[in-house]
């Protein structure tokens, strides 16, 4: 693939600095943040007491003292709002970074000589400069084809305010060693206890998946919706009994197969 640029100026970018930021997020997100290192993209999720989703997010080490966070649009309200509650509460500054250029670049041929001060693989992410020269635009529907067929859930679509992170496949952003945090007993009770009632799948049509919203049904009776779709794949929200890579499935009047994304990491077990 040739070196190609998507402008995420749109999407969230907050600074939290000071010489506390790390233990005050350790307290809020999901994830550990005492993984967290200079040039690792650490995903991490902010819960509701209850534990559902406020957002989910990508964390990155600026300095010892700094943390930046990345969310996509829909979710940066969201975001703000939660850590401006307990903010006061801590000595670190939070600010949002509104007026930065901001792009994410995929593809082949990446430069150490170029100005990278963030990095995620497999996509980088480039803020407040232009995109690298010679990389081509990608349009919000190239952008949208690369996602979903990632299997890249997306906050306002494939996930909101009424979702628990395991049924969107955050298990990679949940630590179950870390200390408390906002939601954590509702995780734990679903990892050690029992299991979400409805999960992400991925599922892939013979031809035009149908659009959003389409029911989808497995043997003749509803177990869910599609939430995105891009060309023959589409991601959708089905029953937990049902969700069997290579079940049938159908929506629409068209027919399609439960898969699994290779890129979705594992289920938390209680191992």
């Amino acid at each position: 693939m040739d070196l190609r640029a998507y402008d995420v100026s749109r999407w969230g970018f907050f600074r939290l600095h000071g010489p506390n930021a790390k233990k005050f997020l350790q307290g809020l997100v999901t994830a550990d943040i005492n993984t967290l290192a200079p040039g690792v993209c650490l995903p991490a999720c902010v819960l509701t007491p209850k534990g559902l989703l406020v957002a989910d997010c990508e964390l990155y080490e600026e300095t010892p003292e700094s943390v930046l966070a990345v969310t996509r649009p829909c979710a940066a309200v969201g975001f703000l709002a939660a850590l401006d509650k307990k903010i006061m509460l801590s000595d670190s500054l939070l600010k949002a970074l509104r007026s930065e250029r901001a792009w994410l670049v995929v593809g082949e041929g990446f430069d150490r000589g170029l100005p990278w001060n963030r990095l995620c693989e497999p996509a980088r992410l480039l803020l407040g400069t232009d995109p690298p020269e010679g990389a081509d635009m990608l349009s919000e529907e190239e952008f949208e084809a690369l996602r979903v067929g990632a299997g890249f859930p997306l906050f306002g679509a494939d996930m909101n305010e009424e979702s628990l992170p395991l049924e969107t496949r955050q298990d990679a952003a949940i630590s179950m060693e870390k200390g408390c945090y906002m939601g954590q007993e509702t995780v734990s009770r679903l990892v050690y206890r029992g299991h979400v009632n409805r999960i992400l799948m991925g599922i892939r049509f013979g031809g035009e998946a149908p659009p959003a919203g389409s029911v989808i049904s497995r043997e003749g009776k509803e177990t869910g919706r599609l939430t995105s779709r891009a060309g023959s794949v589409a991601l959708g929200m089905v029953r937990h009994e049902d969700a069997v890579a290579g079940a049938k499935v159908a929506a629409a009047g068209r027919e399609g197969e439960l898969f699994l994304y290779p890129a979705w990491p594992k289920p938390l077990s209680k191992a």
